[in-house]
């Protein structure tokens, strides 16, 4: 497909990752042309905006900056770097583990293979945390210690440390890799004092480290897809770790566990929110319905209209 596609590219060098002679090199303006082309006829619905974000990594520079140089040829040193990186995009591989890097809550934050890629929908968990604590001041200290299980990246801990200033944090999450992404991602935003980061598998984490009754906020963006569901998802969830998607049987596994060990580690009034997926608002509310330890839960939906955070508060006061 890329012979094809790309047709400024002697064949023979293809497969070569070597500095290529500078004459062979394609301006950027024709670079950008091929590489759409050829992210097209792979199913790629976002091609020529991954061709720009590729070439600009590939050159060291900004996405912007390459509409200033449209007629620049590419060094050779440059232009292999970037028909490497096509080939892999080619793949379907996430446009994020190309560029290490991945935008969230208007924070850049670093990603690597091996950790869940941040969504844009999960900024909702975000907005309906801040949403909550805020309403009840009453129920909420200032000071309060917010809980972010199976964090990733840090994605959602790092944007609640950033817009509540006073509030300690702990994020846990089974992967060293993650826990140490997630560190290297605090640090990088300047709230790593802030926030305790705990190795474990869900509640485990805080076994020995966190008294019971402390916490006044749980959130998580647990696993939410169906098992039978994986394997029809787009190409490039499939480079991702099950681990961080698989939800069971209905996509509900995870959520599940986390209430059955809520009650124990939250305050009276303490919260629990937690992403699902859109089509599982009134299953995830009969769980905290069920559970007893809560108040009515209330769904809340995302900037496409579709179920994205169920929550609800501890019962007490």
């Amino acid at each position: 497909m890329m012979r094809a596609a790309l047709a400024w590219v002697p064949p023979q060098l293809l497969s070569r990752t070597a500095a290529l002679p500078r004459e062979c090199c394609p301006t950027v303006d024709e670079g950008l042309r091929g590489a759409a082309l050829l992210l097209e006829r792979a199913g790629v619905d976002t091609a020529r905006l991954d061709a720009e974000c590729l070439l600009a990594q590939a050159l060291g520079t900004t996405r912007w900056e390459l509409t200033l140089r449209r007629e620049r040829r590419l060094p050779s040193e440059a232009f292999a770097r970037f028909l490497t990186l096509l080939q892999r995009r080619e793949r379907r591989e996430p446009l994020a583990f190309l560029t290490g890097t991945r935008e969230f809550w208007s924070l850049a934050l670093a990603v690597t293979p091996g950790v869940l890629v941040p969504r844009p929908e999960t900024e909702t968990l975000v907005e309906a945390t801040l949403t909550a604590v805020r309403q009840r001041p009453e129920s909420y200290r200032r000071d309060g210690v917010l809980l972010d299980l199976g964090t990733g990246t840090g994605a959602v801990a790092i944007a609640l440390a950033r817009e509540l200033p006073e509030a300690r944090l702990i994020a846990t999450d089974v992967s060293r890799r993650a826990l140490r992404l997630a560190r290297s991602n605090a640090e990088m935003h300047g709230v790593a004092g802030r926030i305790r980061f705990l190795r474990g598998d869900l509640w485990r984490a805080l076994e020995g480290a966190v008294p019971a009754g402390t916490l006044d906020a749980v959130v998580a963006n647990p696993p939410y897809i169906p098992s039978a569901a994986i394997a029809g998802l787009m190409p490039e969830v499939q480079w991702e770790p099950r681990v961080a998607l698989d939800g069971g049987a209905d996509g509900l596994a995870l959520h599940r566990q986390i209430l059955e060990g809520a009650p124990r580690y939250l305050r009276p009034a303490g919260l629990v929110l937690l992403e699902i997926g859109a089509d599982q608002g009134s299953g995830a509310a009969a769980l905290f319905e069920a559970s007893g330890a809560f108040e009515a839960p209330t769904v809340i939906r995302d900037l496409a209209g579709r179920d994205r955070v169920v929550m609800a508060r501890r019962t007490g006061c």
